[in-house]
């Protein structure tokens, strides 16, 4: 437990994480940008948000991007039911990442990372 990480720097990196509802990204980002390194827990806190928050688009444009080169080139013959089943695990991907980022703020916030 990390009993020497104060108040005002544990409301930051739970912030980091809870922009997922207001600012996704964005606010992880620029915490990331401006913490330096005198602050490298938050630093830490803020790229760990940055990355879970961005990850879906991330994953989403490649499913977008395979997706099309497949049917360019006549690769798979369903097109219709992988790009179902790519999509379903971006959404599921999503999800799971929503609820982690919520959860880690609350573990921030209290203390507990």
């Amino acid at each position: 437990m990390n009993n020497d990480i104060s108040l005002s720097k544990r409301i930051i990196g739970a912030l980091s994480y809870l922009s997922i509802l207001f600012l996704p990204v964005i606010f992880p980002l620029i915490v990331w940008i401006v913490a330096g390194s005198d602050n490298p827990w938050v630093k830490h806190q803020a790229k760990l948000a940055f990355w879970t928050q961005i990850f879906p688009l991330l994953y989403i444009i490649f499913c977008f991007l395979f997706i099309s080169v497949a049917a360019w080139h006549s690769i798979i013959t369903n097109l219709g039911a992988f790009s179902g089943i790519l999509l379903t695990f971006a959404l599921l991907i999503a999800l799971i990442l929503y609820i982690y980022n919520i959860a880690m703020a609350v573990k921030v916030l209290l203390g507990r990372e």
